[in-house]
């Protein structure tokens, strides 16, 4: 009777950059998603168009349509916007590349409405506490820049699903004037959020 032992190694495949560059060049490099988030809970479309430059880096553009237009009920909201964006992956090499967790840089181009608050002194003294507000809505076109984080998975068909969320800041001023007898407060956002859900295929 004879007794043997035997050592099982696991064994772990580590792609080569030549093997990556042909999985991504098979899946394609160039990407439609949809966000699920302003698809799901808003009325409003978001759709990016993805341009994979290398397994490493990409750039693309996401195109914002709120669908209510001036019929929103919030303090503020996007009416159309236009964000381009470069993105820098950084994948595990058993991936395809073009996915993993990735950083990005983008700007932002919007066309937005917010309320303004108006509250009116009155400066006739016999007749106290007859305080009042008013409001308003204005409508401006307004730039960020702005930065932000994620993660893509991608499956051997080419189907894709992301998360990600960046802040920027807007460069132009916000509209405040003020006036005689009354003092103005702008609802308009300090920040630019950027973030989502977004299902995609890539081609």
């Amino acid at each position: 009777m004879y007794l043997s032992s035997q050592t099982v190694q696991k064994v772990e495949v580590i792609k080569s950059d030549d093997q990556i560059n042909k999985l991504f060049n098979e899946i394609g490099n160039n990407e439609l998603k949809v966000d699920l988030l302003d698809l799901i809970a808003n009325t409003s479309i978001d759709v990016t168009y993805e341009k994979i430059n290398d397994p490493y880096s990409s750039y693309g553009t996401s195109i914002y349509l709120n669908l209510s237009g001036d019929n929103t009920s919030s303090n503020w909201s996007d009416l159309f916007s236009l964000t381009p964006y470069y993105r820098f992956y950084f994948f595990n090499k058993r991936d395809y590349g073009g996915a993993g967790f990735f950083a990005e840089i983008f700007s932002k181009f919007s066309s937005m409405k917010y309320d303004l608050e108006y509250y009116n002194y009155n400066s006739n003294p016999d007749q106290p506490g007859t305080d009042y507000w008013t409001y308003d809505e204005e409508k401006e076109f307004t730039i960020a820049l702005g930065a932000s984080i994620g993660q893509k998975w991608i499956n051997k068909k080419g189907w894709t699903f992301e998360i990600n969320f960046g802040v920027g800041r807007y460069l132009t001023n916000n509209k405040i004037e003020s006036m005689p007898g009354r003092s103005v407060t702008s609802l308009r956002p300090t920040a630019a959020i950027k973030g989502g859900f977004g299902i995609g295929k890539r081609f």
